[in-house]
């Protein structure tokens, strides 16, 4: 059982249900050794015939060559205000203004006909409108939910494997229907990532890695994802140390960032990937403890894109390989970074560096634009970063707000194209106006790069940049659409490249022995050998097992059998590879039991303290894990306690005190033979207003202005004067990540979380004075 990640048996065995069909050891495509690493998004589904696709929903997972790459990684969930994740589609598309917060939301978008979350990650659909009972009209209903480990919730819906929760009707993976993300990618060898955070959804990444409480949320929704059968964890916090949309960065950030980075690790184990998006800007990389976190993390994906756009006030390359006498600022390309990374003593296996799929066009002051000409700025409303002062190109590239894809812009016409000697890129002008962007030459050479240098491969942003469809489309449902003939260009140039530029190179030839028998706790050893027609150097790799090469076109391979009481199989998969192709083999391992039965004792993971204030409500998460996966029970010496997919919120109602009074709560698990206790010192802060209030109707507020009403703290957002707190939007409860009691004053919105007679609730919508518990009403029980 994976450290961390609690189930029942039960649920194990529906997880390992809706696994099948897949491929269970398939070799890795594509089968040269370079890492190509796709984003893929959930919001390009939408577009269609105005960004140059042929259809709406053509920029889905049935439409990316899954010979060319060998993880994608799905973007993106967003971090919350209280640590937890959420869908991308649920993001606050205010976000950039002052003191707007992302409110938190499910993991994946309950609404199937507003998102594709559903359609991408669990493919051609079958809904269920009401959840089936025991009638005999609906028993083939119930069979399906039941086989999918779907569970009644509330209103709505459990998914036990994981933990997801939605609303009706319940997405049910249609049976011979077009599979989703990452079955799909599973069946083809190719690994899927959760990609968390990005540009519009890192505001809340340094409070969540610089408090235990919400990294504690963040974490359990980590679990979450791993239990859909994610491969790893992708980071995209934009930026540790110097800031993003709307947020400021602090040198705590980088060592808060390189713990996040074990924490998370320790909880995905050591044999599931994890990497994250970087600036190519070395200035915001002086900060990181680099032997720290190439100790804990798989790959580090630089983004040598987005070097100049809009912001720029000169004309310059979004991503050059090399440097170029105009360019506004030094040491913006990818040639530089290499060295500098080198300098550092990064392995060149772990880095990936970024190739874009899009282009990014700016207007200039001149008449016939160039590069270095001036960029003429003016006041932009982006969708995402809002009002902004930019030179960006919204008259050729509005549908883009100027970052066209390639498919698009080699679609579209009156461009002069040309070619920079000295970044080794293209450009292409339009009187005033000035693109720059990646063509096949381009990719190619820097894809070459990659290969001269040794570095590990590329990360492509994003996989339907460059995809046309040169076919006809089968429809899967409503949503989902596949074409017969895809073309993509600037992967395929990556491929050929990797590949060899197009030289034929055959891959290894692997013998692996037949089936091996060993007893529990003991060691077997075998030997594995391998040919190769262009008589290149050979490697091996195992997992599940250690590997000695042993120079000659052999190498020995031991296992450690596991202490089982009864009998087991297991699987040793060996790979071999000549630097460009490799082969992968299995070896069956017949562990036979000892017959001994014995119990591993739980164990439990919990906060040494916590703090909370006079009256209110704290939720403390722990998280418990049992080697022999038997079924949990949490209980605890004060609180109440809901149980979670990795162990428990114990939610604590602190006393009114008039001194710091600290409460010692114990929470104990047990696994119905065995238990584990852990003790929890709760610090309970003293109110010192004693719960009077100190708000005054007659006195004028402004911006920034704090207050208690009825025992609660509240900031003023600006002016205001005899508008009562909780009962007007200009002011803002305070809030320290706890969940607080129903208040019947205060206004809620949606996605807010109380606790109302021992029980946890989560709004709805818009509501005041509306009792939790009610039927029909705003609330729903968490």
């Amino acid at each position: 059982m994976q450290k961390g990640l609690h189930m029942s048996k039960l649920a194990c065995a529906m997880a390992a249900m809706l696994m099948a069909g897949t491929a269970s050891s398939v070799q890795a495509a594509p089968t040269h050794d370079k890492n190509v690493i796709g984003y893929i998004t959930q919001w390009e589904a939408w577009k269609g015939t105005n960004a140059g696709f042929s259809v709406k929903g053509e920029a889905t997972h049935l439409n990316v060559n899954m010979d060319i790459y060998s993880i994608l990684n799905f973007s993106f969930f967003g971090v919350a205000k209280d640590g937890s994740l959420h869908s991308g589609d649920l993001r606050n598309k205010k976000i950039y203004q002052p003191n707007a917060v992302q409110e938190p939301g499910p993991l994946l978008h309950p609404d199937v006909y507003s998102s594709w979350d559903f359609h991408i990650l669990w493919g051609e659909l079958e809904y269920i409108h009401q959840f089936p009972g025991n009638e005999a009209w609906e028993q083939d209903a119930l069979r399906k939910v039941q086989e999918q480990g779907f569970v009644k919730s509330g209103n709505g819906w459990l998914h036990a494997p994981s933990g997801v929760s939605g609303q009706m009707p319940i997405p049910l993976k249609k049976a011979g229907g077009a599979p989703g993300l990452i079955d799909l990618a599973h069946q083809n060898g190719v690994k899927v990532m959760a990609s968390l955070g990005g540009w519009s959804m890192s505001k809340h990444f340094p409070e969540m890695a610089a408090d235990p409480v919400k990294k504690a949320r963040f974490l359990a929704d980590v679990d979450k994802l791993m239990a859909l059968g994610f491969d790893g964890i992708d980071i995209d916090w934009e930026y540790p140390g110097t800031g993003g949309m709307n947020f400021q960065g602090n040198p705590e950030d980088y060592g808060n960032f390189e713990q996040l980075m074990e924490d998370i690790r320790d909880r995905i184990g050591p044999n599931k990937l994890l990497t994250a998006a970087f600036s190519a800007s070395t200035g915001k990389l002086e900060g990181y403890n680099w032997p720290r976190l190439v100790a804990s993390m798989d790959y580090f994906n630089m983004m040598t894109y987005d070097l100049n756009g809009g912001w720029s006030n000169v004309a310059g390359h979004n991503a050059p390989l090399y440097p170029y006498p105009e360019e506004e600022y030094q040491d913006l390309d990818l040639d530089h970074l290499r060295v500098w990374m080198a300098a550092k003593g990064i392995p060149s296996e772990k880095i990936n560096f970024g190739a874009a799929f899009y282009g990014r066009g700016v207007q200039t002051t001149e008449t016939t634009a160039y590069v270095g000409a001036p960029t003429d700025k003016r006041t932009v409303n982006f969708s995402v970063d809002g009002p902004t002062e930019s030179a960006v190109d919204l008259d050729n590239w509005k549908e883009f707000e100027g970052q066209p894809n390639y498919n698009y812009i080699m679609q579209t016409a009156g461009w002069e194209h040309m070619w920079d000697a000295n970044a080794e890129v293209p450009y292409a002008v339009k009187g005033k106006y000035f693109l720059s962007y990646d063509d096949v030459p381009s990719i190619e050479r820097k894809a070459q790069y990659i290969v001269d240098n040794q570095l590990g491969g590329v990360i492509v942003w994003q996989v339907h940049g460059d995809i046309k469809c040169e076919g006809s489309f089968v429809n899967y449902g409503s949503k989902l659409k596949q074409c017969t003939n895809l073309s993509s260009p600037l992967a395929e140039a990556i491929d050929k490249v990797f590949s060899g530029n197009g030289i034929v190179n055959t891959a290894p030839a692997l013998t692996v022995p037949a089936v091996q028998n060993v007893d529990a706790g003991t060691v077997v050893s075998f030997s594995v050998s391998a040919t190769d027609a262009e008589n290149d150097p050979l490697s091996f790799t195992v997992t599940n097992a250690t590997v000695a090469d042993n120079g000659d076109g052999t190498a020995t391979v031991t296992y450690q059998a596991p202490n089982t009481a009864t009998d087991i199989q297991d699987t040793v998969t060996v790979k071999v590879s000549d630097g460009r192709k490799a082969a992968t083999g299995s070896v069956v391992i017949h562990v036979k039991g000892s017959g001994i039965v014995g119990n591993t004792p739980p164990v439990l993971t919990a906060p040494a303290k916590a703090t909370v204030n006079s009256g209110q409500s704290v939720v403390i998460s722990v998280q418990a894990d049992d080697a022999d996966g038997d079924l949990l029970t949490f209980t605890a010496s004060e609180g109440t306690v809901v149980t979670t997919p990795t162990g428990a919120d114990i939610t604590f109602n602190a006393p009114i005190v008039t001194v710091d009074t600290v409460v010692d709560v114990t929470v104990t698990v047990s696994d119905g033979i065995a238990r584990e206790s852990a003790m929890i010192a709760v610090t309970v802060q003293a109110d010192s207003t004693g719960g009077q209030t100190t708000w005054d109707p007659n006195k004028v507020y402004n911006g920034g202005d704090t207050v208690m009403f009825n025992g609660v703290k509240y900031t003023a957002k600006w002016w205001t004067k005899g508008e009562e707190p909780g009962s007007s939007s200009v002011w803002e409860a305070f809030d320290d990540g706890s969940v607080g009691e129903w208040g019947a004053s205060k206004v809620y919105l949606s996605g807010d979380q109380v606790t109302f007679n021992a029980q946890a609730y989560k709004a709805k919508w818009w509501n005041k004075g509306d009792q939790p518990g009610k039927a029909g009403g705003p609330w729903q029980l968490m």
